[in-house]
């Protein structure tokens, strides 16, 4: 339940209503993004104990940032040390793509109630303020109508595509579907997604970061 509560919040996370976003889909492989190493972060994700595998998560960054961790990582693997000094970097990156693709179904509903408990666990570990979870909580209903009876399928993506002051989100179905268009403008709408999948002690940080770092890439 842990990681779903992670992936969860993170993929309500808004500070402003949501307008309805136009043109191409965000991609992982935008011209805008890094390529090579110190560019991409892969995890799986999988419900504790069980093993029971959710989702496929993938992180991309731009040159700029990758040149950054290149600066900081080169030649050494990964380290407790390492990952303080490079979290920060992902979490500052000014563009950045983050897709999640289901390898299950989800219930809305159960999706929404764990939203509610993440972002209280955000707010308390100062991500984000206790105003900003009021409105993303209020505003869960109406910003993910569209998925009120069907819910997360199997082979869904959320893709979230940060920039310098805006986040927009998207939800595509496997057949190619749009389901769910929506950008907020701000600062600071955009850098609670990074902060939250890199915050220390979160489910996905250290698997992410491991994949960044590691020579295989």
């Amino acid at each position: 339940m842990m990681h779903l509560r992670r992936w969860a919040a993170i993929a309500a996370l808004s500070l402003s209503a949501a307008a309805q976003a136009a043109g191409p889909l965000p991609s992982l492989n935008g011209a805008d993004l890094a390529q090579g190493r110190y560019s991409g972060m892969h995890m799986r994700l999988q419900k504790t104990l069980l093993k029971i595998n959710v989702a496929d998560v993938d992180v991309r960054v731009d040159r700029g940032t990758q040149a950054k961790i290149a600066q900081v990582a080169a030649g050494q693997d990964y380290s407790f040390e390492l990952d303080h000094r490079v979290a920060p970097l992902v979490i500052d990156a000014p563009r950045a793509v983050v897709q999640m693709q289901f390898l299950r179904d989800v219930p809305l509903s159960r999706w929404m109630g764990v939203v509610r408990d993440n972002l209280e666990q955000a707010r308390d570990a100062g991500l984000i303020t206790r105003d900003v979870e009021r409105r993303v909580s209020d505003a869960l209903p109406t910003w993910f109508a569209p998925l009120k009876d069907r819910g997360y399928l199997k082979g869904d993506r959320v893709i979230y595509s940060v920039t310098p002051d805006a986040l927009r989100t998207v939800v595509v179905s496997s057949a190619g579907q749009v389901l769910v268009d929506m950008s907020q403008p701000g600062t600071e709408a955009r850098r609670v997604v990074l902060a939250t999948y890199f915050a220390p002690r979160s489910d996905t940080r250290e698997p992410l970061l491991r994949s960044l770092l590691s020579s295989k890439q």
